[in-house]
């Protein structure tokens, strides 16, 4: 086999072929014993990363609906807490006007018996006057 010079530089055509040879053993051996775990793998972790989404997607979902249903609460909670307030601020208004209802009621009484006991005192002054 002859050598051939290609761009200056030179080609031996039967260091070719044997490179061509190594190089076929080469991958037909990584073929046999790597590429078939390579691929495995390689489907496994596709499989793995498949799986992940799917359960990230559906842990979005949930939370999605739990920040629904949380929304909901808050809300139906602010409504309770307005009527709530509402209603102790109308029972306080009622207990605050029986309190100066029974104020007045005490003062007006108290008033009635300061005027009979200053009458009686009066009259009792008056019998020891004239007595």
């Amino acid at each position: 086999m002859g050598d051939i010079t290609l761009f200056g530089i030179p080609i031996s055509f039967g260091t070719m072929i044997y490179q061509a040879i190594i190089f076929t053993v080469l991958v037909l051996i990584l073929k046999k014993l790597v590429f078939k775990k390579l691929v495995n793998i390689l489907d496994n972790r596709k499989q793995h990363i498949e799986n992940q989404l799917k359960l990230t997607e559906k842990y979005k979902l949930e939370a999605e609906k739990n920040l629904k249903a949380s929304e909901t609460f808050l809300k139906q909670a602010w409504t309770d807490s307005r009527e709530i307030r509402k209603h102790s601020e109308n029972e306080a208004n009622l207990i605050l006007q029986e309190a100066k209802n029974k104020a007045k009621q005490i003062l007006k009484e108290a008033k009635e018996e300061a005027f009979l006991s200053r009458s009686r005192s009066l009259s009792q002054n008056d019998q020891f006057k004239g007595a």
